[in-house]
């Protein structure tokens, strides 16, 4: 399932990219999820809220706050985010590119050139999707990218996915719970990418930046404690990884 937001001030048009959107995926049988927002702070709220994005469509022209600053806040919140600007302001196209923007797409006429950007988007979510950790509930689906998650650990019953994602109601990196063993999580991981370094941890040999003593240091700087009969292994298999992404 890909996972929409569509922000314009314009009801009429807000509808019209809605159908769109949705009779566009329809189509080339893929799942999604649309929310649809008239001002810029509406889909903050919602994104502050706990919702995750993987694709927006917005216009620039906005009153409050214009899609060049939302645009900004968004991709704090949600780094890995496609966003693509539909608008009658072409005169944004450079400032958009510094936003990582992955279309921008006139209003007039939008149909076609939106059509091949919401297909490239799914293409790329897809990717996305195979290189993250999925929390799937009855409650909830979140979508953690591999690259953002930095160790596992445990309280009580629950794993804790520890990442570097910013928290947006707090600033703090983001944890996430879920309710499995860490075996459990393990074994849905790539086994040359994360390793138990004690029973109670699990590192993501990508954002270990080395060993300290009995440390295991990771990006963000967190000393995590590595277990005597584990350290020997840890010490190898770390070198085989950055032998392999060299």
């Amino acid at each position: 399932m890909i996972s929409v937001g569509i922000c314009d001030d314009e009801m009429v048009l807000l509808e019209k990219l809605n159908r769109f959107v949705q009779a566009c995926y329809a189509q080339n049988q893929t799942f999604v999820r649309v929310g649809t927002f008239l001002n810029g702070q509406q889909l903050l709220y919602e994104i502050e809220d706990g919702s995750r994005f993987d694709l927006v469509l917005l216009d620039i022209e906005m009153p409050q706050m214009d899609g060049m600053e939302l645009a900004g806040h968004i991709r704090k919140a949600l780094p890995d985010v496609l966003i693509i600007f539909v608008t009658s302001h072409m005169e944004y196209v450079l400032d958009a590119y510094e936003l990582s923007v992955f279309r921008y797409i006139p209003k007039r006429d939008f149909e076609d050139r939106l059509r091949h950007a919401l297909l490239d988007a799914a293409a790329m979510v897809e990717v996305q999707l195979r290189e993250s950790y999925v929390i799937h509930n009855k409650n909830r689906l979140e979508r953690i990218p591999l690259r953002n998650l930095l160790y596992i650990t445990h309280e009580g019953k629950n794993a804790v996915l520890v990442t570097d994602i910013a928290d947006t109601g707090t600033g703090r990196a983001a944890r996430f719970h879920v309710r499995k063993t860490l075996q459990q999580v393990y074994d849905e991981l790539d086994e040359r990418e994360f390793l138990f370094i004690d029973r109670g941890c699990i590192v993501n040999l990508s954002c270990v930046m080395g060993i300290q003593e009995d440390c295991c240091v990771m990006k963000d700087g967190s000393r995590l404690a590595v277990s005597q009969s584990r350290l020997q292994n840890l010490k190898s298999r770390l070198l085989e990884f950055w032998e392999r992404h060299m």
